[in-house]
């Protein structure tokens, strides 16, 4: 080997070294509240030097900037000169989390901590065409970066749940790499399987645009900042406008394959299909008699079924207990930590829960813990932001080259 090959490798492994340390180091200030140079070079395995060569990195970039040292009792305060505290600014991007349903389109916007800074929401008619349901989506994200005063420029990932499965096609915009081999085929929205959703979002936002299943998203939200914080194995149920399902494992969405893990929903035996259309049909009936619109069949249902309205009480128990072999189907595959029934029949409290919980019992190996959702109608909206998150951390983390 000639000496300028022994050196151009030697070179070459030193600035390797140095994107190792520089990684390491936004990991560790993303970890903590606050660091001093001390504690940095602890953290990262470094020498002085170096460790203010990689603070002097992280502060002209801009990930990174000096702030008050963390409050402490005045008993506790050393003597001398106090040691300066850095802190990674959450507000050097943004995320955005949009969520495309049957009634409405959301979006929300946080900082690169997950804190959210603004959220927007309109009503959507179920029936509106695809290209307005899109425009509606681009122009209430619009609206949140407005509402949060960012500069699009600022935004760094966004990521959209809309009803539906993935199935193999051509057409998703992935946040890191643009078109990818799956599309979404939503199964409920009008006309969405006749055009290219990641695509046209990414073209009205000028940015590109992940979506992934609304249901997977709400489970993440969940798991954030929900009732399942605690816990990092989870089958996610979801009672709303329609059924459906979502898994975590170790924290993070099982996607399956074909991004199909999960819908058991489309499953025959199960008689999810059947039990919807017959809670949509009493709620149906109980909107016509007390001149409510469309939309609120679920709710109207479970308030007659408190009023003890046998027929109401009928429906929603058959509903919770098919619900429930769905939920016991996917316990069985993965073994959660715990199942949480979320969505907007959720709310019904023990009229829901008690027969979901007791079919459930009655169908699995080994007792499961059931709680109920905490997260209010953002969920997808926060999961999206989530998704949206993960991807832009782990580009700022990523290491060329290594």
């Amino acid at each position: 080997m000639s000496q300028d090959r022994a050196a151009g490798g030697r070179m070459g492994d030193s600035s390797l070294l140095r994107r190792l340390n520089l990684a390491a180091a936004l990991g560790a200030f993303l970890e903590a509240e606050s660091l001093t140079l001390r504690e940095l070079r602890a953290v990262v395995g470094v020498s002085r030097p170096t460790a203010e060569d990689l603070l002097a990195e992280l502060l002209t970039e801009g990930r990174v900037e000096e702030t008050a040292a963390p409050r402490k009792p005045s008993s506790s305060r050393a003597a001398g000169r106090p040691a300066r505290h850095f802190r990674f600014r959450a507000e050097s991007g943004y995320v955005a989390g949009l969520d495309i349903g049957a009634h409405k389109a959301m979006a929300v916007i946080t900082d690169l901590r997950g804190n959210p800074l603004a959220t927007q929401r309109v009503e959507l008619d179920p029936e509106l065409e695809a290209s307005e349901r899109v425009a509606a989506a681009i122009e209430v994200a619009r609206s949140s970066w407005a509402q949060a005063k960012v500069d699009p420029a600022d935004i760094s990932g966004i990521a959209c749940g809309v009803t539906g499965a993935l199935r193999a096609a051509e057409g998703v915009h992935d946040v890191r790499e643009g078109p990818v081999g799956s599309a979404l085929a939503p199964y409920s929205l009008p006309g969405f399987t006749e055009i290219d959703v990641a695509g046209e979002l990414s073209a009205g936002l000028e940015k590109p645009v992940a979506v992934a299943n609304d249901v997977k998203l709400a489970a993440l939200a969940e798991h954030w900042k929900g009732a399942a914080r605690e816990h990092r194995d989870i089958v996610y149920m979801f009672a709303g406008h329609r059924a459906g399902a979502g898994v975590l494992i170790d924290g993070q969405v099982h996607q399956g394959r074909h991004g199909a893990a999960g819908e058991i929903g489309v499953f025959p035996a199960l008689g999810w299909a059947a039990a919807m259309e017959r809670l949509h049909t009493r709620g149906a009936a109980l909107a016509a008699a007390e001149g409510v619109g469309a939309g609120k069949e679920g709710e109207l249902v479970i308030a007659s079924a408190a009023r003890q309205d046998p027929e109401s009480l009928e429906v929603l128990i058959e509903f919770a207990e098919v619900l429930a072999r769905g939920a016991a189907v996917l316990a069985l595959a993965v073994d959660p930590e715990v199942v949480v029934l979320g969505g907007g029949m959720s709310r019904g409290g023990a009229i829901i829960a008690e027969p979901f919980k007791r079919e459930l019992a009655n169908l699995s190996l080994v007792p499961v813990e059931v709680i109920t959702s905490t997260m209010g109608a953002d969920s997808v909206a926060l999961g999206a932001a989530r998704m949206a998150l993960d991807t832009v951390l782990a580009e700022l983390l990523a290491v060329p080259g290594s």
